[in-house]
């Protein structure tokens, strides 16, 4: 079989499984097994699989129709230009987030260098590698989660930011050594924020494939934030920068903690390309 009819066979397959955008998924698939540029696809269509090849790619298929994200397949996704490794022990990146990512590059690259910035929840570490990155300093990732450590710490050794980026398993700040209190320029987030009463609304792809404890909060999705927001205090210096990523319709409610803790001025939300408020922006005090 060639590239353009296992893309078609594949892209039938998949329309057949009312999976959405069933030729950008036979692409990615393809791109995996052949270890090729998505370009290569369409510059060498007569190109002819392997037996293997085909039989991997089958298999991706079948496991793409059963629900399974294919950045978990295919173990990749990309955020804010990188790459990164993926599985069940992380969620997958979201575009939404880089906009978390961006207000922070904006704001710190007003500071003095080099910036100490928390990441409570680091998860696959795509927020960390995207600040250490572009900022010069040093990231204190977080996350409760030992898998998710170990998907962070692979995707850390492969920007090459070991140095950079110094990982703590524990719950929340309860991880950070006590001695940085007061010395960080930024604590930065995108927790748990999904209520438990919306998992029936999911798509599947979420619902039975993302980790439920990096998805889901109680108290109406707001129990981590609120945790992040006063806890965050002790560790921020002055004028040292809080920013989270939120849920829709959650902005006046975040706006109201950071209030209420008389910690934090200069409140700030910022909307998402798509106009929805996805990110809440404060000061300590």
């Amino acid at each position: 079989m060639t590239i353009k009819e296992a893309l078609d066979q594949g892209t039938d397959r998949l329309s057949s499984g009312r999976i959405e955008n069933p030729v950008v998924n036979c692409e990615l698939l393809l791109v995996a097994v052949l270890k090729c540029q998505r370009v290569d696809l369409y510059l060498n269509p007569a190109q002819s699989l392997t037996e293997k090849q085909m039989a991997s790619y089958q298999e991706m298929l079948g496991e793409r129709i059963s629900g399974r994200p294919v950045q978990y397949i295919i173990h990749s996704a990309s955020f804010f230009g990188l790459e990164l490794y993926v599985d069940e022990n992380v969620l997958i990146p979201r575009p939404e987030t880089e906009t978390l990512v961006e207000a922070v590059l904006e704001r710190l690259s007003e500071s003095k260098f080099p910036v100490k910035i928390i990441d409570w929840g680091t998860g696959s570490g795509n927020i960390a590698i995207a600040l250490a990155s572009h900022l010069q300093g040093e990231v204190f990732a977080i996350d409760i989660s030992k898998g998710a450590l170990g998907v962070a710490l692979k995707n850390i050794a492969s920007h090459g930011l070991e140095s950079r980026i110094k990982l703590l398993r524990g719950d929340g700040f309860k991880a950070v050594p006590k001695d940085l209190k007061g010395k960080m320029d930024g604590v930065v987030s995108n927790p748990p924020y999904v209520r438990r009463d919306e998992e029936d609304s999911l798509p599947r792809e979420v619902r039975d494939f993302e980790p439920k404890e990096a998805l889901f909060d109680k108290e109406q999705g707001l129990y981590s934030t609120g945790r992040i927001i006063t806890e965050a205090k002790d560790f921020l210096k002055r004028g040292g920068l809080l920013a989270l990523e939120i849920a829709l319709g959650q902005a006046e409610n975040v706006t109201n903690l950071i209030q209420e803790t008389k910690s934090y001025k200069d409140t700030e939300i910022v909307p998402d390309l798509a106009g929805i408020q996805r990110v809440i922006l404060a000061r300590r005090k």
